[in-house]
């Protein structure tokens, strides 16, 4: 009997937790277009400019890194929301910087990370649009009863510990304010309970904030490897891709 109602609670749980996935509009005012689902992709919806690329015969420029706004999320404690932004920050100049480097000498053009944003070509901005940090108690719990004699309490512990951050993102040709790319994206990695973040209350957050700032990199990276001037665009590479490889970028 105990195993049935402890089945049924985690079922009722997990049923809560999937029916609340956030909505693909815009919450923070970011963008306003029409955000799809693609298996294609590694996020949870996307639109790519599919007009061509702006900056074909440009071989340098300079890419803004806005920090991440985090005034859309209530109830929550500024000093981690403060941490937060300082590690994206960080994870994303890192990422983009090391990327546009590593394009340059491949294909000799100069484009680099700006912290003015007067000078930039580009405009990368992101908003933090649901937070809650994770319970670190009840993800020690999740991790003791891995092996418990009753079926189903790790699981239920770890519903109960683990946190929930949701990103919205856009970037921007600053000359025109066209929109080229943006995403939505919630809860990409969680943290394993054999890792550190895992005991934290920002440890979810900690490994999806870095998964995104490593996915905005590759993108920047695969944009100036394959110089998208010679007529491609980043909505025709994400057609292009197979949903193998699709599956791949988003596990």
């Amino acid at each position: 009997m105990l195993y049935r109602i402890l089945t049924i609670l985690a079922a009722m749980m997990l049923l809560v937790i999937t029916g609340c996935g956030h909505t693909l509009k815009s919450e923070s005012g970011l963008y306003d277009v029409t955000l799809e689902r693609s298996m294609k992709v590694g996020v949870d919806g996307v639109w790519a400019w599919g007009k061509g690329n702006p900056y074909a015969n440009q071989k340098s420029g300079r890419v803004y890194i806005a920090p991440m706004n985090v005034s859309h999320v209530k109830d929550a404690d500024a000093h981690l929301l403060r941490l937060l932004q300082i590690q994206m920050y960080s994870n994303m100049v890192t990422g983009i910087g090391t990327s546009l480097k590593e394009a340059g000498k491949a294909n000799g053009t100069d484009w680099r990370v700006t912290s003015n944003p007067a000078e930039a070509c580009v405009r990368i901005d992101t908003a933090l649009v649901h937070f809650k940090p994770q319970r670190p108690g009840f993800r020690l719990l999740s991790a003791f009863t891995l092996f418990a004699p009753i079926p189903g309490a790790s699981q239920v512990a770890g519903y109960l510990g683990e946190g929930d951050i949701c990103l919205e993102c856009t970037i921007r040709d600053t000359r025109t304010g066209t929109l080229l790319a943006a995403f939505k994206d919630s809860n990409r990695k969680k943290a394993r309970l054999y890792t550190e973040e895992a005991y934290t209350a920002t440890g979810n957050a900690d490994v999806n904030l870095q998964e995104w700032a490593e996915r905005l990199g590759r993108t920047f990276r695969e944009c100036g490897l394959d110089k998208l001037g010679k007529g491609g665009t980043l909505k025709k590479k994400i057609e292009e891709r197979s949903v193998i490889e699709g599956a791949i970028r988003r596990f």
